[in-house]
């Protein structure tokens, strides 16, 4: 297993085939994916896990598993994805935090973590998060992450999202 990066209470590490129960927890939730087309089974979870570690084989990062960096508890997924957005290839930050866990600000600390590293490792000069425009609590954490805020059309799913972003330089990275 491979660490990427630390913050004060967490530990970001490439996402394996094992976590695929755990990353269940959330990705299986019909409560936690209602902004989604449908909840994923674990068929859905292992192929999520197959495509980021594709991703780490392909561009050198992807989402990663987010533990508690004392007890190694599992917490969700959050990292960089390529996604296309208005005809460019961006990274996208998204992330995932088990629904026992939610509330205590661990999507904002790793999401931060994770715009930092982009800029700091990899050429862009944006990076976003995209998020259903229902959906609030993605939404503050989204605010608290990147500089600003605008809808779009998102071609992938061919709905109105909201795509926060940040520009390196900008401020909040």
């Amino acid at each position: 297993m491979r660490r990427v990066l630390e913050t004060e209470r967490l530990s970001l590490r490439e996402l394996e085939p094992d976590d695929v129960d755990d990353l269940a927890e959330v990705l299986s939730d019909p409560v936690a994916m209602r902004y989604y087309p449908a909840p994923f089974d674990r068929e859905g979870v292992a192929a999520w896990i197959d495509r980021a570690q594709e991703s780490y084989a392909k561009h050198g990062f992807g989402l990663w598993a987010v533990t508690d960096r004392w007890d190694g508890r599992f917490l969700g997924d959050c990292g960089p994805m390529l996604q296309p957005v208005e005809g460019i290839l961006i990274p996208e930050i998204g992330y995932h935090i088990v629904p026992s866990e939610q509330g205590r600000g661990y999507a904002t600390e790793a999401a931060r973590a994770c715009l930092a590293w982009v800029f700091e490792h990899e050429p862009f000069d944006i990076a976003c998060s995209l998020v259903a425009t229902e959906n609030a609590p993605s939404r503050a954490v989204a605010s608290k992450v990147h500089q600003s805020m605008r809808t779009i059309i998102w071609g992938r799913l061919d709905r109105e999202m909201c795509m926060y972003w940040s520009e390196r330089g900008g401020g909040r990275e």
